[in-house]
């Protein structure tokens, strides 16, 4: 049977994504090949980190805006939009404001929707804000809050749970530990690096005698090489899931979600802001934690709010991790509690309840429901409309 041609528009489509974590990104990344198939033209716009994932994708070209200044930023911003019709963003909000006063058709996939204190104004602008289901995210879209926007919800952007199943012949015989999304705006460099050291010189002999694959962006994989630390693509990270018979992760929302496709049996380390733990709380009041670890476990510290102001806790987690370093009775802490937890891990992860109750292949409704937005501005673009789009 010949396969059925896949409709695609000439509208130009540059992506982004908020550089805080790794979440944001390896979100992009696994829309792109179903945008690829709708899009004849792709770039991506980003800084530092949320590059490492998109270099390796087929894109027409990609803008590394990193070194620019505010003002440099929004002259060569001009330039760069001008080379498209439709701009979708993970989460950078303010990016989303800057393509709409350029005139593009601008679309937020945002994964945070239950998080926001505030919902971004700009999210009521828009022409189109898709929201991540997940605890509590239809109630609030329901809500006044969104009454001016024009939303869909999707599911999780993980992959259906059949494709997550390890090859059978294959086996699991690694231990990943992936220590994506340590980076962002309010932490500094150092402060990341820090806690990458202090977590694999705790885990690392806690591990021995286990084939052990350490992830980490590009940043931390060059400093920490000698330590194992790799940057791995998204691609090889699914390869390395499949293959994981247990991970110790930081607890942000794309690193939850993969555990719970590739039924990986997880501990969490200690989250890096305010919405890991957050995260992490929401898994834990609905039984969903295979094992953690919380800074106040290993450290003379009082439990953090992570509901508190989000620069008060990135200072208390920046506060630990200072504490933390050098501390031989935070190692041994850290190391203990780490046996003890990998001894008790249950074989299947409890986390594939979350894609039972949300869903899964959210990446190829997030895409579709772009190409579609981008057909109707396209043949009214005065009036948003249900044209079909035409190759």
């Amino acid at each position: 049977m010949a396969k059925k041609n896949i409709e695609q528009t000439k509208q130009r489509l540059l992506l982004n994504a908020e550089a805080f974590g790794f979440g944001p990104t390896a979100a992009i990344a696994d829309c792109f090949p179903f945008l690829k198939q709708r899009f004849g033209t792709i770039g991506f716009i980003g800084t530092s980190h949320t590059l490492d994932l998109q270099r390796p994708l087929a894109y027409d070209a990609i803008h590394d805006v990193s070194q620019l200044r505010e003002a440099e930023l929004d002259n060569a911003l001009n330039d760069i939009f001008a080379q498209y019709d439709v701009f979708v963003t993970a989460l950078d909000f303010a990016m989303a404001e800057k393509a709409l006063r350029r005139g593009l058709t601008v679309c937020i996939y945002d994964p945070l929707t239950w998080y926001w204190k505030t919902i971004p104004p700009v999210v009521n602008e828009v022409d189109l804000y898709i929201a991540q289901n997940f605890f509590g995210v239809e109630e609030r879209l329901n809500s006044a809050e969104f009454a001016a926007a024009t939303w869909q919800t999707v599911a999780p952007i993980v992959g259906n749970k059949a494709d997550g199943k390890a090859d059978e012949q294959a086996g699991k015989n690694l231990v990943l530990v992936n220590l994506g999304g340590l980076s962002n705006p309010l932490w500094t460099g150092g402060e990341a690096l820090s806690y990458a050291r202090q977590i694999l010189e705790a885990v690392l002999p806690t591990l021995a005698g286990e084939e052990v694959v350490v992830a980490a962006n590009s940043a931390i994989s060059r400093e920490l090489a000698h330590l194992g630390a790799k940057n791995l693509s998204r691609e090889q990270m699914q390869v390395v899931l499949q293959q994981a018979k247990f991970a110790l992760m930081t607890p942000g929302l794309g690193n939850i979600y993969d555990a719970a496709r590739f039924d990986t049996p997880t501990i969490w380390l200690p989250p890096a802001n305010d919405s890991q733990g957050q995260q992490l709380a929401l898994l834990h009041a609905s039984g969903l934690v295979d094992g953690l670890v919380d800074w106040h476990q290993i450290l003379p510290v009082a439990a953090i709010n992570y509901s508190d102001e989000q620069s008060h806790v990135l200072q208390r987690v920046a506060s630990a991790v200072e504490l933390a370093q050098g501390s031989k009775k935070a190692k041994t802490a850290l190391a203990k509690l780490l046996r003890r937890q990998i001894k008790a891990l249950p074989q299947s992860s409890r986390l594939t309840a979350l894609v039972e109750r949300f869903g899964s292949g959210g990446a190829q409704q997030v895409a579709e429901l772009i190409f579609q937005r981008a057909c109707q501005r396209a043949a009214n673009p005065i009036k948003k409309g249900g044209a079909k789009c035409l190759a």
